[in-house]
């Protein structure tokens, strides 16, 4: 664990608006002075204190999932020991399978410690020649990892796919089901991972959940497992670590973190498209494309238990922006939301054509009528910083003039 000093350090280089944030407020805010990612009284260290044991004053097992209740109140307590879905409630079949019944608890993977195992694959597009997994293999070690890499993550003999769907298929598949492995992290997106899905056979994660990390495309996978229930992480992925000489790495910093059990809170600054307001639902989304493209198939978003969106996207016209927000409205899915979370919206073409001055205004327009915070530049998705997020996690949004806060 880093101490406070050493976080300071790290991120002397950040704007403030994402700089280690103080204790919040009564009010749930954060000074708007000190913005921020996580409260320095959050940074715990690697045993276990009083305050993690059980009701019954016996420490956790580290591998022992967290659950939540199935309506999203009342989280049970960091490293609660896991229960089992209610007699008769079936667990997922297949990655396709619908979700379990209502009264399912949400599961929460076991945070991982030093000394754990972590599996590297590539269930969606190949990966660069020139990618340097040796140094990918050195910074994950750093973080007191062990490392096991898919048989076929680093394949190019397919044009665009690391190995074939079987192939990659069967990678992810034996990562999730060996039990030494704690936590799963995609090499890249790109496209493929829907292609996997009649592949795989995931309900050994409703009896022995797991971390699984990445975005973008990704995002296939965190939908399935919003519908299994197991909380999951939004983030970056090693395709995308920088490795530059004097180069802070926030975002892979933050998936550290996110891994190891020190998310609390992410802080941004005021924006003017912003909707005020304060609301607590599950977090869901990721790729708006990939949201969308879902719509329809076993994986689809569904919304109405308490759920806030999330969503980013890179490379798209605004008009292709626009028949995706018109397929949220028109499918339901923006009628029962908390509240809205927009992260980073990169390299979008087309504005001036269609009459916008960004994209960001196109979404403000389906959504501010809808009477929910809403929160743009979220600092996620496919530019610097990619904070990671707790996927399947009840949270809290709070957006007011000082910005707006996402508290995990």
């Amino acid at each position: 664990m880093i101490r406070t000093l050493l976080l300071a350090a790290l991120f002397a280089g950040l704007p403030a608006a994402f700089r280690p944030c103080a204790a919040g407020t009564a009010a749930g805010r954060t000074d708007t002075a000190a913005t921020a990612r996580i409260p320095a009284d959050s940074l715990r260290p690697a045993a276990r204190t009083p305050e993690e044991c059980l009701p019954d004053g016996k420490a956790a097992s580290a591998n022992t999932p967290d659950t939540e209740s199935a309506a999203g109140t009342n989280p049970a307590p960091a490293d609660a020991p896991d229960t089992k879905p209610a007699a008769g409630t079936a667990a997922a079949g297949t990655a396709n399978a619908p979700a379990p019944a209502d009264t399912a608890a949400y599961l929460r993977p076991p945070y991982l410690r030093e000394g754990d195992t972590i599996a590297v694959v590539s269930p969606s597009g190949r990966i660069a020649a020139r990618a340097d997994t040796a140094k990918v293999r050195e910074r994950l070690e750093s973080w007191g990892l062990h490392v096991l890499f898919g048989t076929h993550y680093a394949d190019r003999s397919q044009p665009y796919f690391a190995g074939t769907d079987a192939e990659r298929a069967a990678d992810l598949q034996r990562m999730l089901d060996d039990p030494s492995v704690k936590a799963v992290i995609a090499f890249r997106g790109g496209y493929g991972s829907v292609r996997l899905l009649p592949h795989l056979d995931l309900r050994r994660l409703r009896e022995h959940p797991k971390w699984l990390a990445g975005f973008s495309d990704i995002t296939t996978l965190h939908l399935v497992l919003r519908r299994l229930r197991i909380e999951s992480i939004h983030g970056q992925m090693p395709a995308g670590f920088l490795f530059d000489e004097g180069t802070e790495d926030l975002s892979a910093e933050s998936l550290r973190e996110a891994l190891f059990g020190l998310t609390r809170r992410i802080d941004t600054p005021p924006h003017p498209l912003n909707r005020p307001g304060r609301a607590t639902g599950r977090l869901a989304g990721g790729n708006l494309a990939v949201i969308c493209a879902a719509t329809g198939t076993p994986e689809e978003l569904l919304t109405d238990s308490p759920t806030v969106l999330f969503i980013e996207e890179i490379g798209e016209f605004v008009y292709r922006i626009d028949r995706m927000m018109q397929s949220l409205a028109r499918s339901g899915k923006l009628r029962n939301l908390r509240a809205v979370v927009v992260g980073h919206l990169t390299d979008m073409m087309g504005e001036k054509k269609f009459g916008v001055a960004d994209a960001c205004r196109i979404i403000s327009d389906y959504t501010q009528e809808l009477g929910i915070p809403v929160l743009f530049g979220f600092p996620a998705g496919h530019d610097e910083p990619n904070l990671s997020l707790y996927l399947g996690r009840e949270v809290t949004v709070t957006v007011d003039d000082g910005g707006g806060c996402v508290e995990f």
